[in-house]
């Protein structure tokens, strides 16, 4: 950590700190605003007017230190925290007071969520990007965001069209139903008893499917159909696709 971590994050000047007060010329301003316009209650100092002043805090240096030692046991980045700051001095000593605005300390690990308790024992998950320290291993750690669920293999069930992912590449098939086989006679050689073949022949799965094969069809297509032509889409509808499937999700 920065040694002059103190300094750049409290010692500025305060919101406010170039108002004017409202102890000079108070009695004038009651005056000329008259009794009943005034507020029934008002603060002893500061706020009157708006004229308020409030610490000007920068932080954002402490949080970018705590996140950059995601993964270090705690103890070892508070005590880098706590080398810096001069404990009898009162402005230093703030700094540690926002440590654990951003760093939990009473947590609770259910599976794959952490969960905050407070002292009267109820319990609310933490956001992602929450940081935490782990009751375990007493490490820090960082509440990381749900995997977004992967894009679909197959769009278009039960339908003639239907899009198919493999390889990393989408294919655009033309599906037809599956009717009864019908028995077609082939001649494999001269001389060779004719045979009769069932089946159609489906240019997805490459080899021919009957109503026999109807549990991998319903598994591959959503209902007894056969592919009878396959086009491979171009980057340009890849590209449509997959902007359309990111607005749906």
């Amino acid at each position: 950590m920065r040694a002059d971590m103190a300094k750049v994050i409290v010692e500025r000047p305060r919101v406010g700190s170039r108002a004017p007060s409202r102890k000079k010329g108070y009695r004038k301003f009651v005056q000329k605003t008259g009794i009943e316009n005034l507020p029934t209650r008002e603060p002893l100092l500061g706020h009157w007017r708006g004229k308020g002043r409030w610490l000007n805090e920068h932080l954002g240096p402490m949080r970018r230190f705590l996140r950059s030692n995601v993964g270090r046991p705690w103890n070892k980045v508070h005590q880098e925290l706590c080398e810096h700051v001069n404990f009898d001095n009162p402005v230093q000593s703030h700094v540690l007071a926002h440590v654990f605005d951003y760093v939990r300390q009473h947590v609770e690990v259910r599976g794959r969520e952490v969960f905050s308790l407070d002292r009267w024992g109820s319990s609310r998950p933490l956001a992602p990007g929450t940081m935490y320290i782990c009751p375990a291993t007493g490490l820090l750690k960082l509440v990381r965001a749900a995997a977004a669920d992967p894009p679909p293999q197959r769009l278009g069930l039960r339908k003639p069209m239907q899009l198919h992912q493999r390889d990393d590449a989408w294919w655009e098939l033309r599906l037809q139903a599956l009717s009864k086989p019908e028995f077609v006679i082939r001649r494999h050689a001269p001389r060779r008893p004719e045979t009769p073949v069932a089946g159609v022949w489906d240019v997805w799965l490459e080899r021919s499917v009957s109503l026999d094969d109807e549990a991998e069809l319903e598994a591959t297509y959503g209902g007894p159909l056969v592919a009878i032509s396959k086009r491979a889409l171009s980057p340009s509808e890849c590209h449509d696709l997959y902007r359309r499937l990111k607005k749906n999700r």
